[in-house]
Order: C-alpha cells, then structure tokens, then sequence
C-alpha cells in the first residue's frame, strides 16, 4: 500500500515519542492501530465487492449468452417441425401399414418369432420315451 521503510518508522516513531509523550504514546498507539486494522478491512471489503461484482457480471453475459442460443436452438427446431408438417400435408395419405410376418405350420397360423410363441404357451411336461 505505502511503501515505507524500517528507518521511516523508526523515525515515526521517535517524532510521535517527542511530541506526543511518552504516557500517551501507547494509547495512541493502539487508537491508531485500530483505525489501520478498520481501514484494511474496509478495503479488503470493498475488494470483495468489486470482484463479486464483476464475476456476477460475467455469470449475466454468460446467462444472456445461453438463453439466445437456446431461443435459436429452439426457433431452427421449430422451423424444422414445420417443414417436415408441411412436406406430411402434402404426400399422399396412403401410407401402408406395416404387416405382421406368419407362418403356418400344421394348419395353425404361429407367429414367426419362435421366442415370443414359446413365452406366450405354457410347456408341457414331456414324457419319457417321446
């Protein structure tokens, strides 16, 4: 903060012995290492504000900055979902529907997936000798 030297203080401090006397320079002394001790830390508050401020300002930008490129994110997606409505409107209706695959065997009609036939009967115990 001041730049200050050991011989500075010393002398300081021999001026304020001279002046102020030797019954009233403790007090002194501590009053005005009060004072100092009030005015660090009013400085080092007002420290923590300005950069509490300034990161505050940038978490707005950086704030600002995500809801336009939601707002775009969101305004191509739209634009796109009404493209694909309007190229739906104009196909035709007709869309076949998608058909389920059979086979037949011994005149009942299974479904292809083997798995999904078996989970869906209930087995039979077998016999011995079959």
């Amino acid at each position: 903060m001041f730049d200050i030297s050991f011989t500075e203080l010393i002398v300081i401090g021999i001026v304020a012995l001279v002046v102020i006397g030797p019954e009233r320079l403790p007090a002194v002394a501590r009053t005005a290492g009060y004072f100092l001790g009030r005015a660090r830390r009013y400085v080092e508050q007002v420290k923590r504000d300005l950069n509490e401020e300034v990161e505050l300002d940038s978490l707005r930008k950086l704030r600002d900055s995500m809801h336009e490129t939601v707002d775009s994110f969101e305004n191509s997606v739209r634009s796109e979902i009404n493209k694909i409505q309007e190229t739906a409107d104009t196909r035709p209706a007709a869309v076949p529907e998608k058909e389920s695959h059979t086979v037949e065997s011994g005149g009942k009609i299974e479904p292809e997936n083997t798995e999904a036939a078996a989970s869906s009967t209930p087995k039979e115990p077998r016999q011995p000798g079959s």
